[in-house]
């Protein structure tokens, strides 16, 4: 190889990176905003939270959501999604107007208590018991 080729492949490597994770980004913004306007709710911010609850191990992307219900409260919550997973909340779920209870993962998740694998398709903990559901 020469020299132009061993810095052009690691700056193509990056670059494409980059957009690969913009895109993402893109894609998930659109989806909480569809899943919480579905339900009646307008969003008025989505911060991307790279260590929100349960990163270690996670491969969704958490994301800081605010947002008004149809009632008029301003709600944040945390969410998980990817583009397999669909969106999920975990700690402050969206309230019961929203008509439905989060979704289960699709994919074992980790538990943000202990640590442990939380079964897919399963909203609580085996080991501790936590759940990201409201009861």
């Amino acid at each position: 190889m020469d020299d132009s080729s061993q810095i052009l492949i690691p700056i193509v490597a990056i670059a494409l990176a980059i957009g690969v994770r913009v895109v993402a980004d893109r894609l998930d913004r659109s989806r909480i905003r569809e899943h919480v306007e579905s339900a009646g709710g307008t969003v008025l911010d989505i911060s991307w939270n790279p260590f929100g609850p349960g990163w270690l191990g996670s491969r969704e992307r958490i994301y800081d959501v605010t947002y008004k219900t149809s009632r008029g409260a301003t709600i944040t919550a945390t969410c998980k999604t990817s583009m397999f997973s669909g969106v999920y909340w975990t700690g402050n779920a969206p309230p019961e107007e929203f008509g439905e209870q989060p979704e289960t993962p699709p994919e074992p998740i980790s538990c943000s208590s202990c640590g442990a694998k939380i079964p897919a398709h399963q909203a609580s903990c085996p080991y501790c018991g936590w759940s990201y559901q409201s009861h």
